[in-house]
């Protein structure tokens, strides 16, 4: 097994845990296994994680609806989500967002985590040898210092980019030349000098 090797995980279900009427169980599948993966979180943070799922909007926007708004409107896109440690049961996640050139991770709930990811179309991911150990229910940290290195071996998607290629499209489809050659410069001016 390699070194911290990730897999990907698919929200597979939110139910409640039973007796307790605050709490449900989140559940989610790892692709290309057969492993659950099963996560004890508040009823409020599951109807939460729910409602993002489904696409279901309330009259006024839940706290994860502002956040996730907030970011779409500032450029940033939430990369992925990796669930990182497992201790008595309780789970922990980082978020990984991406601006333009630049990656930061931010350590968060994974319950909170979960409703982002949902929201913004984010992968979920844990590691192999935590998912091992959690389905066994036994307690595993893995170290991800690292992590951030391997965006440099990837290309990354860059929202400001895209959205500035997407206005310059539009500005030429509607023969806005003048716009066009503004929007060209300011992709010029972030690096990006192809046609």
């Amino acid at each position: 097994m390699r070194k911290n090797e990730k897999i990907q995980l698919l929200l597979d279900g939110i139910n409640s845990s039973g007796a307790d009427p605050n709490t449900c169980r989140v559940t989610l599948h790892a692709i290309g296994t057969d492993d659950i993966l099963s996560i004890t979180i508040g009823a409020f943070e599951g109807r939460a994680i729910y409602m993002g799922a489904k696409g279901i909007q309330q009259n006024r926007p839940m706290t994860h609806d502002l956040f996730s708004a907030v970011l779409g409107a500032m450029s940033v896109k939430l990369w992925r989500m990796v669930i990182y440690r497992v201790e008595n049961g309780v789970f922990y996640s980082y978020l990984y967002f991406q601006k333009d050139f630049s990656v930061m991770r931010v350590d968060a709930r994974t319950s909170d985590a979960l409703a982002l990811a949902v929201r913004m179309s984010a992968p979920i991911f844990t590691y192999k040898e935590l998912l091992e150990n959690a389905l066994i229910g036994k307690d595993c940290f893995i170290r991800v210092e690292d992590d951030l290195n391997e965006f440099k071996d990837i290309e990354v998607i860059t929202p400001g980019i895209d959205s500035l290629k997407k206005e310059l499209d539009e500005a030429i489809a509607k023969e806005n030349y003048e716009k066009a050659a503004k929007l060209r410069d300011q992709l010029k001016e972030l690096g990006y000098d192809k046609p």
